[in-house]
């Protein structure tokens, strides 16, 4: 489940946008919009695509969608869903927990109950940083059902991540593309239904399984 958890790292990264919010200013005659913060608690649904080139040559691709929650005051993430491996379309239900103060993930398969620990190799942001670089704006919605987000450029290390949020006060991160040059490496996520608050705190309960996992 190595690539599952890497998966799911970007998929951290890119739904939990560490740094300050900064004020506006101008950039190239546009003006910029205010940098902002995820909820403090959220639940949302995740869809994601990764595709990876492997070692041996092969390729590694998956979709998959996951019911996603974060509590800050936890600091931990859980998320549970189904991924979908390519060619075959070997399905997967999987419940990945994430503890961010001492960096373990767990990455449960729900059907053969097997549970792999391993350490974070990307701690989540919870902020659109300073160092980001403001892109554009764009329109999701119609009629008078519109909301604005603001694309940004945020490289951490040698990942490279276009992530666009709300600007409705919510910073809701509604999509993003990220780019990893070490590992050979491409995602996307997007994010729908989104609640400020936890839906179901037992998700980030971790199971028996993970009690003896190495």
């Amino acid at each position: 489940m190595f690539y599952h958890t890497i998966l799911v790292v970007l998929a951290i990264f890119i739904a939990g946008l560490n740094g300050k919010p900064t004020t506006t200013s101008l950039t190239h005659e546009l003006i910029e919009p205010e940098r902002c913060c995820v909820s403090k608690q959220f639940s949302a649904q995740l869809s994601t695509s990764t595709a990876m080139a492997l070692p041996d040559g092969k390729t590694y691709s998956s979709y998959a969608y996951y019911n996603y929650s974060y509590d800050a005051d936890r600091a931990m993430v859980g998320m549970k869903g189904v991924s979908f491996m390519l060619p075959d379309l070997h399905k997967s239900n999987l419940w990945i927990i994430e503890n961010i103060n001492d960096g373990q993930m767990y990455v449960i398969d729900q059907d053969s109950k097997k549970c792999d620990k391993s350490s974070m190799p990307i701690k989540p942001l919870k902020c659109i940083p300073d160092t980001a670089t403001y892109l554009h704006s764009s329109t999701f919605g119609y009629g008078d059902k519109q909301i604005i987000g603001d694309t940004w450029l945020v490289t951490v290390d040698d990942t490279v991540n276009y992530a666009t949020v709300s600007r409705d006060g919510l910073c809701v991160p509604l999509t993003g593309h990220s780019f990893l040059q070490k590992l050979a490496m491409v995602n996307a996520a997007t994010t729908t239904d989104f609640v400020p608050k936890v839906d179901d705190p037992s998700i980030f309960d971790i199971p028996a399984e993970c009690q003896s996992a190495i």
